[in-house]
């Protein structure tokens, strides 16, 4: 039943439209961009549809609005100077991040979840807002390195990673939480400047177990695998919400009713890349562990799953992003025992981190900070990663090891 609007003249044109802006993201957040209308907006807004349509032209330009709510606390100093103290700046732009995740993070969710459907124009505003605070960032740990303060890694993936791992917050940050933001913020920027690892020295093995590069659609002669993996690319791409049956079918080179016989309804579909993509990292995981015992140093355990994982991410990115862009739209009963797998896998990771901590081979962490941590760092890469680049997974396992384990210290280094 739509609300009766009263006075709505009288509210300031500057808060009607954070209004509007708060309660399409919540829609965005809770439904999905496509499925979304100006209508439900509109309702959720308590306004008319044409008073909706003057303040925003189009959905699209909802989305982008709902970026500008939050990249204004991402901008690059207007008084940029020389950065005679690189540790305190680092700081400062790990604060001011963590911050903005803390202000906004439905609009932050919002917006890496659902960027897809942004116009080419205004997607290349943004990624060139993006990049210029990377490039920011990136220019306050050059200055580090340069001053002999922090150790010589490659200074544009170290911001990438930093600010990739602290904007990851929005999956977990709540307001009443134990921890403020600031305190949070503190505690990354211990990490990142610092590591947890006690021993100020560490030489890490090879990771052995190497995951199986994830075929084209339509190489794979098996109709069911055929359709899998489009629907992979095409949720991926398009977003879950905007791929039709159709749409699978002419990607796969089948026909709708084979979509149908071989893989069900589109949920099912979604289930399956989450259990496919899950269960297929685990059996790696544990193949990488499976002759370590107890003299194992953890801290060892702990790189080469990294390395393991990062592997994994370069061969199938695809399916990582619909698993972290879509894992909400799945029905109830699939939900659970999709996140039964996830915990199964985060629950890898927490054991070798508390084995580390038993064995006293990291100090001031928690194992649980530790671990959203790791995980920040994953789903990030698995945004900005380019495989096909100069970084191999292996050398930026090897940097997200650093970070971890001695942080940006000069003259510590992970080998």
């Amino acid at each position: 039943m739509r609300r009766t609007r009263t006075g709505s003249n009288r509210i300031p044109a500057d808060q009607r439209r954070a209004e509007i802006l708060r309660c399409a993201a919540e829609l965005f957040a809770a439904r999905g961009f496509v499925p979304t209308t100006m209508d439900d907006v509109a309702e959720a807004a308590n306004i008319t549809k044409r008073t909706l349509y003057r303040y925003v032209p189009s959905k699209e330009d909802l989305l982008f609005e709902i970026h500008d709510t939050f990249s204004g606390h991402a901008l690059v100093p207007s008084d940029r100077q020389d950065i005679t103290d690189p540790t305190g700046e680092f700081r400062r732009v790990v604060r001011q991040t963590a911050q903005m995740v803390a202000d906004h993070p439905t609009e932050i969710g919002v917006f890496f979840e659902e960027r897809k459907h942004l116009g080419p124009a205004q997607a290349r505003l943004i990624e060139e807002r993006r990049d210029a605070y990377e490039a920011y960032a990136a220019s306050v740990v050059q200055a580090g390195i340069d001053a002999g303060a922090f150790a010589d890694l490659p200074a544009r993936t170290v911001a990438q990673t930093v600010l990739g791992t602290v904007t990851e917050m929005y999956r977990w940050y709540h307001p009443d939480g134990p921890l403020s933001p600031a305190e949070l913020a503190d505690q990354y920027g211990d990490l990142f400047l610092h590591g947890a690892a006690a021993g100020r020295a560490l030489v890490t093995t090879r990771a052995t177990a190497r995951p199986i590069s994830t075929p084209a659609a339509g190489n794979s002669q098996d109709h069911r695998e055929r359709v899998r993996l489009a629907a992979v690319k095409s949720f991926a791409e398009h977003g879950y919400h905007a791929t039709s049956m159709r749409d699978l079918a002419d990607v796969a080179d089948v026909t709708k009713g084979a979509v149908m016989y071989h893989a069900g309804y589109k949920n099912d579909l979604l289930e399956q890349i989450h259990r496919s993509t899950f269960q297929e990292s685990l059996s790696l995981l544990h193949e990488e562990l499976a002759n370590d015992d107890d003299s194992t140093p953890a801290l060892d355990s702990l790189h080469r799953l990294i390395t393991v994982y990062m592997r994994f991410v370069a061969a199938n990115r695809d399916a990582i992003a619909v698993i972290n862009d879509n894992m909400r739209y799945l029905d109830t009963k699939s939900y659970r025992r999709i996140d039964r797998l996830r915990n199964d896998w985060l629950a890898i990771f927490r054991a070798v981190l508390d084995r580390a901590e038993a064995n006293g081979e990291i100090v001031g962490v928690s194992p649980s900070f530790l671990a959203r941590a790791l995980v920040g760092m994953f789903n990030s890469a698995a945004r900005w990663y380019n495989p096909r680049g100069r970084l191999r997974p292996d050398a930026l396992a090897q940097l997200f090891s650093q970070l971890l384990f001695h942080g940006l210290a000069a003259g510590v280094t992970v080998r």
